[in-house]
């Protein structure tokens, strides 16, 4: 695997005005309870983002725990947008422009306009929250994934 794959490495959030935050390598971090581990680790790794529109991310909680309380509230989620929700929840402008926007379109090529709120939230609850180390990256070193992967297993 060593011989493959270069160490785990920090991913970076870049935006037209530069980098925006840095994804730190979370098997370095203590795991901590959800959310409080990924507070900590990333604390210092947000370099514009003010922690005043950070914190307008702690609405979002209530309506991730609110998700699954039954088949009901589940649908009313989902006919919801994204970007409704995100209004609903007080979350700023900025960190929905600068962050959350960029976020879903990697994560489901879609802006939050498009975006129903339950899916919305169960791709930030499974990156976020559930996965905390799952999603580390590590690159290959050098030639392809198929000349050092899959062709020996051939």
């Amino acid at each position: 695997e060593d011989e493959v794959f270069t160490e785990f490495t920090p991913s970076s959030f870049f935006s037209p005005d530069g980098l925006e935050a840095t994804a730190p390598v979370f098997k370095d971090s203590p795991l901590l309870p959800s959310p409080l581990g990924q507070i900590l680790a990333t604390f210092d790794n947000f370099k514009r983002m003010p922690v005043t529109d950070r914190a307008t991310m702690l609405g979002m909680l209530y309506a991730m725990i609110d998700l699954n309380r039954d088949p009901t509230t589940f649908e009313a989620y989902d006919r919801m947008t994204a970007h409704e929700l995100f209004l609903r929840m007080g979350v700023s402008k900025r960190m929905v422009d600068d962050f959350m926007k960029p976020t879903l379109l990697v994560g489901l090529f879609k802006p939050p306009e498009e975006l129903s709120a339950a899916v919305a939230m169960e791709l930030l609850y499974y990156y976020a929250l559930a996965h905390q180390t799952s999603f580390d990256v590590r690159w290959i070193k050098s030639k392809s994934i198929s000349e050092l992967i899959i062709k020996p297993l051939a």
